[in-house]
């Protein structure tokens, strides 16, 4: 059974924040080691310490004499001060509780939630043991180049609110990513996976806990391939799985990616809930579709259903054109590429 201390939460001194909130918001240029001990009233040995505290965590720092400090390198990993400085300039106001190896970020969610940790609230990972996909599968999380993510939300609202929340955080995370990808065009394949080029690189999963007539809680999480090497994969999945360093060919900024797939869950939430868009579902899906116009076999509930992919409807089904033109609606299953 797992216990509370079995997986360890690392966050980041106030001090050590401050510290790289000015050196950051200095964009490279040099910050007086005296300014930063006027702002947390230390000594500016101590000042020295901290810093040799950080490089420990992977940050570079520059010193020079009657100029200060320099932000040279920030670390390849996630890092908890990074990922609530740039959720600031994300605007998302997520508590992001950051663990560098869990079991799944989905059980941890649901785990804070019962030791009555209020909503909303963000696990972030590095690595999960025992990460889990769409219909109990497992899902590769061993990297530390990639990144798993979990929201917990307590929306106390009739589930149907909530129905196309999966699909719109398809959509705002696929835009959200875009940008780091400039060359490439990002997809989504209906359901809940992120394509690029036909290969898998990340996966979503919504789990949720409903009473009679009301949500009560919804747990959103997923697991981007940022910049690991394909060529490290599980050998079953280097055919199917790519990444943002693969499509890109270079590494993108983790904490940065973070930030914004946080914001753009957030958002799909607000989507959800305030209806705060003036796009439909549908169109607002059809552009990032990868399915859109090819013949595929959807799998529901033990029947098999072919046809062309032609967009969803409103709810959110997926669409099967028929040889007489005729369109049927997929709401649930698995759908795979005619060959």
């Amino acid at each position: 059974m797992t216990t509370e201390t079995e997986y360890n939460q690392v966050s980041c001194s106030e001090d050590e924040f401050v510290i790289l909130k000015a050196l950051l918001d200095a964009s490279g240029e040099f910050v007086s080691g005296s300014l930063l001990a006027e702002q947390l009233g230390i000594s500016r040995p101590a000042i020295h310490g901290k810093l040799e505290k950080l490089r420990e965590q992977g940050f570079a720092f520059e010193a020079v004499r009657n100029r200060g400090y320099r932000l040279t390198q920030e670390p390849e990993v996630l890092h908890p001060a990074l990922l609530r400085y740039y959720l600031q300039d994300a605007a998302a106001e997520l508590d992001v509780l950051y663990f560098p190896v869990i079991d799944s970020t989905n059980s941890e969610a649901e785990r804070q939630i019962s030791y009555g940790r209020n909503s909303p609230f963000a696990i972030a990972s590095s690595c999960q043991t025992k990460g889990r996909g769409r219909l109990g599968r497992d899902w590769y999380s061993a990297s530390a180049d990639n990144l798993y993510l979990s929201v917990l939300f307590e929306p106390n609202i009739p589930p149907q609110q909530l129905q196309h929340f999966t699909l719109w955080a398809g959509i705002t995370i696929c835009r959200a990513l875009q940008p780091f990808t400039p060359k490439t065009k990002l997809q989504i394949k209906w359901p809940n996976d992120l394509h690029c080029d036909g290969r898998k690189f990340a996966g979503m999963l919504t789990e949720a806990k409903m009473d009679s007539d009301s949500l009560r809680s919804i747990v959103f999480g997923i697991g981007i391939n940022l910049n690991s090497n394909p060529s490290s994969y599980p050998k079953e999945l280097r055919k199917i799985a790519t990444s943002l360093y693969a499509i890109n060919g270079e590494e993108v900024p983790i904490n940065q990616v973070a930030a914004r797939v946080l914001q753009a869950i957030n958002h799909a939430y607000e989507v959800c809930i305030h209806n705060k868009t003036t796009e439909t579902l549908a169109d607002a899906w059809a552009p990032l579709s990868s399915l859109n116009g090819k013949a595929v076999t959807a799998l529901q509930g033990g029947t098999a259903i072919s046809g062309i992919a032609s967009g969803i409807d409103t709810s959110g089904a997926l669409l099967l054109t028929q040889p007489d033109g005729s369109t049927i609606p997929v709401r649930a299953g698995d759908v795979t590429m005619k060959k």
